[in-house]
């Protein structure tokens, strides 16, 4: 059966070990089915969901944003949705097709909170790792172990905003689920 509602991907920011003690994926899914989300179901222990909601992105949010509270969690942790359709988007464009299929570990997509980030800082960026906006998403190829570039991760947080990231496996498998259930 085809979704009759938006499917949305839910990412989280800043979810962990410590968030984990207050709030497991299971009370995560439980919660949001409670609010209005549809079908919820979590991709790995990591902050990531896939549900229809009957609403706006922004009401998704909001709805969201109520149910990590009500668990006591931070303002730090925050809700980044996108649409299932802007997921398939990102990976029909495979702008980083080499490190997707040889270091999608290194490879990152950073999604934003903000409607409209700013990358044009990236103009004057100078370092090893490759860059790839696709619509207000950044595509960061790091070329070598994350941890390396630092640099990088600090101006990405201070330049273009709020936001979370996921490698490109954890990417491709919730574009791929979406996909799927679309389908369903």
């Amino acid at each position: 059966m085809a979704t009759s509602f938006p499917l949305y991907a839910i990412l989280l920011r800043a979810i962990g070990p410590v968030t984990h003690k207050l709030m497991s994926m299971a009370q995560w899914r439980e919660a949001s089915e409670a609010v209005g989300f549809i079908a919820p179901e979590t991709l790995a222990n990591t902050g990531n969901m896939i549900a229809e909601f009957e609403g706006t992105t922004a009401e998704a949010g909001e709805a969201m944003t109520g149910v990590l509270r009500h668990f006591g969690l931070s303002d730090n942790v925050v809700p980044i949705l996108r649409k299932s359709g802007q997921l398939k988007k990102l990976l029909r464009a495979n702008p980083i097709a080499d490190a997707a299929q040889n270091r999608p570990a290194q490879t990152s997509v950073y999604f934003f909170a903000a409607p409209q980030p700013d990358f044009t800082w990236l103009n004057a960026y100078e370092g090893p790792e490759a860059t790839h906006i696709i619509e207000k998403h950044l595509v960061v190829d790091f070329t070598r172990d994350v941890a390396q570039s630092g640099r990088l991760i600090r101006l990405i947080d201070k330049q273009s905003g709020l936001n979370t990231s996921r490698n490109w496996n954890t990417t491709r498998k919730l574009a791929e689920r979406c996909i799927a259930r679309s389908k369903e």
